[in-house]
Order: C-alpha cells, then structure tokens, then sequence
C-alpha cells in the first residue's frame, strides 16, 4: 500500500523531532524532512537503519540530461485549496517555503545531484484542456517537449484511445516497490498495460483523496464529553457504517433563528452531488471493474449499487439536517462565484457542520478555525464488508503519465524509468513524513487518532476505470450523482450502447 506508515506515524506524532514542524521555516537549509529521512525505512522489508532510497539499483550517470515536467496548478486562485506543487512547487509570495516544500527541494537536489541530471518544468495556470492541448501539438511536431506529466486522468481518456501515452512498464519500474500505490498499480491496468501511476511521487493523489471530517466540539455537544473518540472506535473496529452516520446526522438540524432553512444554519452533514458516487464506491462498488483478462466491462448494474445509492439519496433529501451545497438554489444565488466556498466550506469553517465529506486538499484552509475537527474513513455501507473503500476526485487529483516518443523508449526511457523511481523512493524517506505533518497539525498540536485514520483510508483507496475512461462511454459516474432514485432507469437506457463502445475500445487497445 501507499502510506504504510503505522510505525512511521508513531514516531512522527510523539517524536521530539518533530515538535516544531509546523509553519514555514523561510530559507532554512536544514529542512526537518531531511530528519525525517531516517525514520522513513518500512521495518517490514528494509530494517529501521535503512531508508527507501537504499533499496534502488545503483545510481547511473546520465550525462546531465535535462527532464522536463508540466502540471496543472490545481485549484489556482481558489484560497480554499493548497495545491504546492509535485516534484517542482510554488514559493510563497514573500519567498519563503513550507516545510512540504523544502522537503521537496530536498528530494530534486538528491536525486538531481546523484543521477547527475536536472528537472525542469512548470505548473500550468492553463486549464486541462489547454494543458492536453499541448501535449498533442508537442507530440505532433515531434519537439516531445515533456518527459512527464502530472494531471488527472479524467481528461485524458482520448490519450490512452489514441496511443499518446506510454505504457509505463516499458520504462524498466519496478511497481512493487513500496513507494508505488499497489491499488494503484493493480487497478488502473488495462489490457495489461499501465498508462497511470501515483505513489511517494506526488501529493496530490492524497489532497484528492475524500474522506469524512468531523467536529470534536458540536458532537461532544451533542453526545457527551469525550464522545467523539467513540467515533474513532467503530472506525477502527470496522464498524462505522451508514446507518451509523445518517443515525448520527438525522435530528442534528438547527435553525439559526431567522425561519429560513438555509446555508446558514447547522447540519449534521455538509456535502455535495459528486458525492453520491463516493456512497457507490464506499459499499465496494465499481462503474467499470475488469475481467480475468484485464478487460473493461461495465459492472454498475447491481442491486448492491441501487440499495447504497438510495439510501445516500434518502438522505441527501433530509434537507433539515443535510445541506447539500451544490443544489440548485444554491448555485442560482452564487452564480459566478464557488458555490461551494459559499456554502459547505463556510459552514465547516464556522462550526456548523457536524461531518464534511470533502478532498483532503481543504484541510489547511480549516487550520485556524475555532472547533476542533478529526478525520474519519467514509462508512462503509454495511458491515458486512471486510473493508472501507476510497478513492480520488476524478477531476482534481493527480497521477503520473508520459506522454509518447523518443524520449520515452530506448536508452532514454530506461532513463526515465530510473528517474521517475527515485524521485518515488527519496519522496518516502522525506516528503511523506512532511505530508502527514502537514495534514495532521493544529498549530502546536497533533491527532494521532487521525494519523491511524489517514493509514486505514490511503491503504483502503480504489480506483475506479470508470473515472478513467466515462467521459468518453456515457460518464456512469455522473449517472450516480443525481439526487433521484431513477439511476436504475438511466442505466437500462445506456447499457447496450455503453456495453459495445466498451467492446470498440478494448478492441483498440489489444490491437495497437
């Protein structure tokens, strides 16, 4: 798994070391996340004086090649999303660096200096679109002007379609390495090829990961002192379900005295449409699964998928005690500006949300606000299940892919390769420390309870092909996230049709 950090965590919360991680430390050279390398080895396969960037065959010099990298600039202009950057970052305005950051300045000078090579690039203000764009044009005349990419595969369907990307196990990676994402890894093959991958590499596979905060304050409030470390309980006995969180949610409602029920007041959930789908997902269903074979099939039409989607319906409709911030009333009135910022995001902030099912990207923003909050796995739909499910935002998450070309193959591609694995390994030893740091904070303070929680969430993540490739076969996904109970009806109507676009395409990519 991604994040097999328990001992890790252990040592980063309670450790010393670590007790002044917080904030940005201006131009400090001795950044904490070259500390932090030391205590990153997995004891399991490794022993605790070894560190991940030891388990790399030995470092070859490439001759001073450059790499060049593009990103989108996730969330750019939004101040409730803290995009910093994969691999390459933004400075603050004043100049100086989060400690994320100087953790990554430390992984590129590493790897820059023992590879005797440079990495180059720029995160894009343009938008997917642009960015795909070009690629292409770059790709057309032959300039292959990027070596890598980090974006979201949502907008990417048509490269994989039309043999624009590279199918990674080419570069000579090693993908059971414990700093590639084995969900990852095992999920997003197709055909048995691997166009997408995500790992120690980036962060912002994490950011977009959803998961379900929720205020320690109200719910002690509601429930009794001290209450809220219940929740953490069944969360880590298995036994956080739905049932558990709409009886939780249900009664919760309260108005703020003025006879309006709206954005403004308090709600036992805070949510949206898009998460509809996360309800699917949680109770272990898929838009598009694979076969034996590694092939494509459409497997959203089971009565597993209606009974979970009904029941996150019937409970979105509680409008009394969940404020589901996209609504059409809602964007109407915000038209123009973040219907979200306006609605969910605001009330969380103010204390007036007792859970938020939201991406792990908003933390930073709910730092300085008043309540204190935790972080929980989303329910299970029942516990029958042996697991929770999690996933990323189709749209704003980011994997690693190449784009095709010369540079891709050959020599040059084992290079790549080479490349992209150490920036893996020596982002274990020293970013993702940082990043949990990062993630878990309150000032001074830190939750160890939600530590356990972040590692039951990134080793429970799924990743559905239906992310992948939807946009281009119907989007499934958008078929779960509208607020009625007819998804049954919407797929009867498209299956056929979905079922043999499905058949054209594993067509192409056998064949290619």
């Amino acid at each position: 798994m991604k994040k097999y950090l328990c001992f890790v965590l252990a040592l980063l919360m309670v450790a010393a070391c670590f007790a002044a991680c917080g904030g940005d430390n201006g131009d400090d050279a001795s950044s904490p996340a070259s500390e932090a390398g030391s205590t990153a080895a997995d004891e399991s396969s490794a022993g605790s004086s070894t560190t991940y960037q030891d388990m790399l065959d030995p470092a070859i010099d490439m001759g001073g090649r450059e790499f060049k990298l593009i990103e989108r600039w996730f969330g750019y202009g939004k101040p409730t999303i803290d995009f910093q950057g994969e691999v390459i970052w933004q400075e603050s305005d004043d100049g100086t660096m989060s400690n994320l950051n100087l953790a990554k300045r430390h992984v590129l000078e590493d790897v820059q200096s023992k590879y005797n090579c440079k990495v180059t690039g720029e995160m894009s203000t343009e938008t997917a679109g642009e960015i795909r764009d070009n690629i292409i044009k770059a790709d057309i005349m032959s300039t292959h002007e990027y070596d890598f990419c980090f974006e979201t595969y949502y907008y990417y369907y048509s490269f994989v379609t039309d043999g624009l990307l590279t199918d990674l196990n080419t570069l000579g990676i090693d993908f059971s390495k414990p700093w590639w994402d084995q969900n990852g890894v095992e999920d997003l093959s197709v055909a048995n090829k691997l166009y997408y991958a995500l790992g120690d590499i980036n962060t912002y596979d994490n950011d977009g990961t959803f998961v379900m905060l929720f205020n320690k304050d109200l719910y002690d409030e509601k429930f009794g002192e001290g209450s809220y470390k219940e929740l953490y309980d069944l969360a880590s006995s298995g036994n956080w379900t739905f049932d558990v969180l709409r009886e939780k949610v249900t009664g919760f409602g309260t108005d703020n005295g003025d006879g309006v029920r709206d954005e403004a007041d308090t709600y036992g959930l805070l949510t949206e449409t898009a998460n509809l789908y996360m309800h699917v997902l949680a109770a272990g269903q898929k838009t598009f699964d694979k076969d034996a074979d590694d092939k494509l099939i459409f497997s959203l039409d089971t009565e597993r998928t209606y009974q979970a989607l009904d029941a996150a319906v019937d409970l979105y409709l509680n409008t009394n005690d969940v404020l589901v911030g996209n609504l059409e009333q809602y964007s109407t009135k915000y038209e123009g500006e973040d219907v979200y910022e306006n609605t969910v995001i605001k009330a969380f902030k103010e204390g007036r949300g007792l859970f938020y099912m939201v991406g792990l990207i908003h933390l930073p923003f709910f730092r300085d606000m008043e309540d204190d909050f935790g972080i929980l796995p989303i329910p299970k739909f029942d516990e029958s299940q042996d697991r929770y499910y999690h996933t990323m935002s189709p749209h704003t998450a980011s994997v690693v892919f190449v784009p095709i070309g010369a540079k891709a193959t050959g020599e040059q591609g084992q290079q790549l390769g080479t490349l992209l694995d150490a920036l893996g390994a020596y982002s274990k030893d020293y970013l993702t420390p940082e990043y949990y740091d990062k993630q878990l904070k309150r000032g001074d303070a830190s939750d160890p309870d939600s530590a356990k929680m972040l590692d039951v969430i990134f080793e429970s993540r799924t990743f559905d092909l239906g992310a992948v490739f939807g946009a281009a076969l119907s989007d499934p996904i958008e078929m779960c996230n509208q607020l009625d109970h007819n998804l049954q009806q919407r797929i009867q109507s498209n299956k056929d049709i979905l079922e043999m676009n499905i058949e054209d395409m594993m067509d192409k990519l056998e064949n290619r």
